[in-house]
């Protein structure tokens, strides 16, 4: 069987800490090899509970503002998990736990690059079993207002066992933003992997300002986590690391986010203003029937 459609794990134990893009707060991750068939696994550490393992899929999602968070049954979670889903969908990487002290993956600079270097670092372990596949032969959509997201089958393309995005943003000042292809692991480390995430100083500010302590946005959003906007331009002192960075973060994350359908999906999406809930709405649409 061709190697990249085999499962595989990480070869050695890696962590990574650092605050987190909304609470703020200090957070460690240790990503552990798992065996076949385990799937992505995190696993809550809690001084007062031991451990909860929730498994990464569109069926434990939280709704929570600007990330991505997953929830298990006692209540526990944890957030902002899509880049580090986005850099496993990229490494290869099937089955992993994850360890987690605190609610929230460490945003490191705001991409999914510094997990990537660090896993291709240590290695890829393939192991014998064939990986999980999604071909998509029916199209299904969600939307709200004016976003939508879409897929549907990939029969004008290469090759149906591919994932083509179409997605557009728009943003004030800056205009609309759009990037169309085929997105292959490869790619994805190429072109999408370094693009951060990104925000206006008012709304960062405004976050700052308000706390939102119940559940807490932006509060480690900064320059070094974040690209930061002010009327139409960052103000990032290296500036954009690409002319269209802020819609190959939105393939980032999106890409991220279909890994909670705990395959390779493959299929043509087509997206508008998309967020992580419409991704969500958009797999449990696909998955839940």
């Amino acid at each position: 069987m061709n190697k990249h459609l085999l499962q595989g794990t990480i070869a050695n134990t890696l962590s990574f800490s650092g605050p987190g893009l909304h609470t703020a707060k200090h957070h460690q991750i240790t990503l552990l090899p798992a065996t076949e068939n385990t799937g992505i696994i995190f696993r809550k550490l809690d001084k007062k509970r031991g451990y909860t393992d929730i498994p990464a899929s569109w069926k434990h999602t939280k709704p929570l503002p600007l990330c991505t968070c997953i929830t298990a049954d006692n209540g526990l979670y944890i957030r902002t998990i899509e880049h580090l889903m986005a850099a496993l969908y990229a490494c290869g990487i099937d089955n992993l736990i994850i360890e987690v002290s605190g609610t929230e993956i460490p945003i490191l600079d705001g991409s999914a690059k510094p997990f990537i270097d660090a896993i291709d670092h240590i290695g890829v372990t393939k192991q014998t079993q064939p990986r999980s596949i999604i071909t998509v032969n029916r199209t299904y959509s969600f939307g709200e207002a004016n976003r939508f997201i879409q897929i549907e089958p990939l029969s004008d393309a290469p090759s149906s066992s591919s994932l083509y995005i179409d997605i557009t943003i728009s943003l004030t000042k800056i205009g609309r933003l759009n990037w169309s292809g085929e997105v292959t692991p490869e790619l994805f480390k190429a072109e999408m992997a370094a693009a951060r995430t990104f925000g206006r100083l008012k709304n960062g500010l405004l976050a700052q300002l308000t706390r939102f302590q119940k559940d807490p946005i932006c509060l480690g959003a900064n320059t070094k986590s974040a690209v930061v906007i002010v009327g139409d331009r960052a103000i990032n002192k290296e500036g954009l690391r690409m002319p269209d960075e802020y819609i190959r973060h939105r393939v980032l994350d999106l890409v991220g986010d279909l890994m909670l359908s705990g395959s390779h999906v493959h299929g043509k999406i087509t997206a508008s203003s998309t967020a992580h809930r419409l991704n969500h709405g958009l797999l449990r649409a696909m998955l839940d029937q």
